[in-house]
């Protein structure tokens, strides 16, 4: 039998059925969530109902999300959730053009909100006396600002920021165009029909942050 040669490590295994499967599994828990956090409310829910539901251990959740906080969390990211806009993140990080990659942006803000509106209303309404939410609300955003700083750093790397913006200000302008309060006062308090909201969306993020 050969020896292996000395000094080389185990190379990781990667296993397309087993990523398949890891995926399925994950997608399973967010859903058994999804429908337990509406029927019983996120403090009438306990992990192990979520696996049981699920078809898992309590341990799988655990290593998939951390916590219960941690599955809220990914409830409302297209990146986590693997949902219905996840097709809409692979078209942005394609899009060469940064008109084409706001405007997919603005239709990805949409179909998220539209898919958890239930998961934001909690998050925004018991933030304030929930500091389990809080924390949920608080990963939520972090990880929606990083998103939009990579974002803007095509955009400088492409040469089509506005001058008068730095990276920060412009971060925080999609961050803030792109937020759940400003949909939910467009669309749930005023009204907006959807397809008006996500063009008035990309024309804004276009007008805000590129080079006429």
């Amino acid at each position: 039998m050969s020896e292996q040669r000395k000094g080389s490590g185990a190379r990781p295994y990667h296993s397309p059925a087993r990523q398949h499967q890891a995926e399925q599994t994950r997608a399973r828990i967010l859903a058994a969530a999804r429908d337990l956090f509406r029927s019983g409310g996120y403090a009438g829910t306990k992990m192990e109902a979520i696996a049981s539901s699920a078809g898992v251990s309590a341990k799988t959740v655990a290593a998939a999300f951390g916590s219960k906080r941690g599955v809220l969390a990914a409830l409302v990211d297209p990146l986590a959730s693997g949902g219905p806009p996840r097709h809409l993140v692979d078209q942005i990080r394609a899009a060469t053009d940064p008109r084409d990659r706001l405007r997919l942006v603005a239709e990805l803000t949409l179909s998220a909100y539209q898919a958890s509106v239930p998961e934001f209303e909690l998050m925004r309404s018991a933030a304030a006396i929930a500091p389990e939410i809080a924390a949920a609300a608080r990963q939520v955003e972090s990880r929606r600002r990083a998103n939009q700083a990579r974002l803007v750093a095509f955009f400088r790397e492409k040469g089509v920021l506005r001058e008068d913006l730095d990276a920060d200000q412009a971060t925080d302008i999609i961050w803030a165009l792109t937020s759940y309060d400003l949909y939910r006062a467009l669309v749930n308090e005023q009204h907006w029909p959807a397809d008006r909201y996500q063009d008035w969306l990309a024309a804004t993020l276009v007008e805000s942050v590129l080079n006429r």
